[in-house]
């Protein structure tokens, strides 16, 4: 095995908090199997061929890329994520990534670009959706049967060809994925509702879209948006997750979020909301509602538990295990 190949483990469930990309070292053991011979195909399928036992990037400078394996699509096998910074060759954001898929004996991309790559909750055929943050423009990315493709332009409109393929069969030897609310794939609200929804989290529409952050022109921001609607605590009423992405209000984290929900009366209410990915979990707090785990960096989150009249810190943790916060 060459030296310029330092595997790296990162543990599923941390995909969803893919943001500055950070990435800790654990060990080379992760695909310590993988011959020299399939180290460098992949190498040079993420975009860093090869030259005198170096690999270089597309300005033919030797990189040394940090490189992390992860399953993204939970079907027991994982994906490699490459990422590499050179402030002048990757302008203007100064970074570039890859992520590829194994097929056979070879590796290919399913997705490249100069930026940062953030994985979501939200799933496409099985695959994890995807957000690439550069400077001035946030897109979002959905699989779309071989490779990922933008699903919303830089404003944050969804794109007319963007895919929607049909969900793939679970492979028999794939673990089951964790339980969630029903319809937790729904995003779509009647137009009047959506409204409440959206002025109740504090957001104006601007510019044809609803906005909280007030960032400046040019900078890093990615209008509101649903990113599910759902009945989470079987009331009979619905509630909703509202998103608002960039780098400018939300800093490395790159997301705000708003759980807010309908009332008996007709009008909505903030139940909780915060800096991350929010994740609900199969735990509930009083009146059926679901623990909240806020996803960020790292590999130790809060989760939050609704106690009849808000939602509090309950406790720190990492796949469903007890952790110690962060300093």
């Amino acid at each position: 095995m060459a030296d310029w190949f330092v595997a790296r483990k990162w543990p599923v469930r941390a995909a969803r908090a893919w943001l500055c990309l950070a990435l800790v070292p654990l060990g080379a053991g992760a695909q310590s199997g993988m011959s020299k011979v399939e180290a460098a195909q992949l190498y040079t399928a993420a975009g860093f061929p090869i030259v005198r036992d170096q690999p270089v990037n597309r300005c033919r400078k030797p990189a040394k890329p940090r490189v992390t394996f992860v399953d993204i699509n939970s079907d027991g096998r994982p994906e490699a994520l490459f990422v590499d910074d050179d402030a002048g060759c990757y302008a203007p954001s100064g970074r570039y990534f890859a992520v590829l898929a194994k097929e056979g004996t070879s590796w290919r991309a399913l997705i490249t670009g100069t930026g940062s790559i953030q994985a979501l909750s939200t799933k496409t055929a099985g695959w994890l959706d995807m957000r690439v943050t550069e400077p001035g423009c946030v897109k979002d990315h959905r699989y779309g049967g071989r490779s990922y493709v933008a699903a919303t332009d830089c404003s944050g409109r969804t794109v007319a060809t963007a895919p929607q393929p049909a969900q793939r069969a679970v492979p028999q030897t794939a673990q089951p994925a964790p339980a969630q609310p029903a319809a937790a794939g729904a995003t779509s609200l009647p137009a009047a509702d959506e409204a409440a929804a959206f002025k109740a989290a504090g957001f104006t529409m601007r510019g044809g879209a609803w906005r909280s952050c007030d960032a400046p022109a040019g900078a890093s921001a990615t209008p509101g948006r649903i990113e599910r609607a759902a009945d989470l605590n079987g009331d009979g009423l619905p509630e909703a997750v509202i998103t608002e992405g960039g780098t400018y209000c939300y800093g490395n984290t790159g997301q705000g979020f708003w759980l807010v929900g309908k009332l008996a009366n007709g009008s909505w209410k903030v139940m909780t909301s915060g800096t991350g990915i929010p994740e609900f979990l199969g735990t509930k707090g009083v009146d059926g509602w679901p623990d909240v785990s806020v996803g960020g960096p790292g590999f130790c989150f809060p989760v939050e538990r609704w106690n009849g009249r808000e939602y509090k810190l309950q406790r720190w943790e990492y796949e469903g295990k007890a952790c110690k916060p962060p300093r």
